[in-house]
């Protein structure tokens, strides 16, 4: 509990150094993941994500995905996925309304476990069809994402990730993500995430307070027990 206490203590000091009205506010982004491992080589990832500039209020982002999965082995994964946003920016830019973007992707995902510390690489290619008032444009974009885990017992976890994004189109290096937080397993099968997400992204540095479940199920059969064989 105080670890909790202290990291929302620390995460509200991040809004009195504001440069323009996306920065001078806390933002929320509210998240649902799932995985759903259906046999030896084959999962599903269904995921939502739910942006506000501020805690509760002014509306950023709508973000809903799904994401299947193709096992080599326990650390070697690849995927393919489709996902459907709806932005909205008026708070940040008075004249843009809001952008639906269509969007397919392709990631492949390596995991190094080592004791309590699971370390994982993500490298995804996104291609990005994105819906204007006036026109319509495609995008693509290559992120890498390496994440680190450490088990601090049976009940929580330390997470903390870099995520850098490559544009291939204006302005290459536009965007990259640094996260911190705590996992908190409340049963076999939910758990809780809350940490702090900083966001540098076309020229803005944002401050967000990410709050999140996750549910995995798994549908393999039990393997049998010595007393069983």
């Amino acid at each position: 509990m105080r670890i909790l206490l202290s990291l929302l203590f620390l995460l509200s000091t991040f809004q009195l150094a504001a440069q323009n009205p996306s920065e001078d506010y806390l933002g929320s982004w509210y998240t649902y993941g799932s995985h759903h491992r259906l046999s030896e080589k084959f999962s599903l990832n269904p995921y939502a994500e739910l942006r506000f500039y501020e805690p509760s209020s002014n509306y950023n982002l709508a973000f809903v995905s799904m994401r299947g999965n193709f096992h080599f082995n326990p650390e070697e994964t690849v995927g393919v996925g489709y996902a459907y946003l709806d932005i909205d920016t008026v708070f940040e830019f008075d004249n843009e309304p809001n952008v639906h973007e269509h969007r397919l992707f392709e990631q492949y995902t390596l995991v190094h476990n080592n004791s309590k510390i699971k370390v994982s690489h993500r490298a995804r290619l996104e291609h990005r069809f994105l819906d204007f008032t006036e026109r319509n444009e495609i995008q693509n974009r290559f992120r890498y994402r390496i994440s680190l885990k450490y088990d601090i017992n049976t009940t929580f976890h330390f997470l903390m990730f870099e995520e850098p994004f490559v544009n291939f189109q204006d302005q290459v290096f536009h965007e990259n993500r640094f996260y911190t937080g705590i996992g908190i397993n409340i049963m076999k099968q939910l758990q809780l995430q809350i940490g702090y997400l900083k966001q540098h992204i076309r020229k803005n540095n944002l401050n967000r307070i990410q709050i999140g479940i996750t549910i995995r199920t798994d549908s393999r059969p039990a393997k049998p027990t010595l007393a069983q064989l």
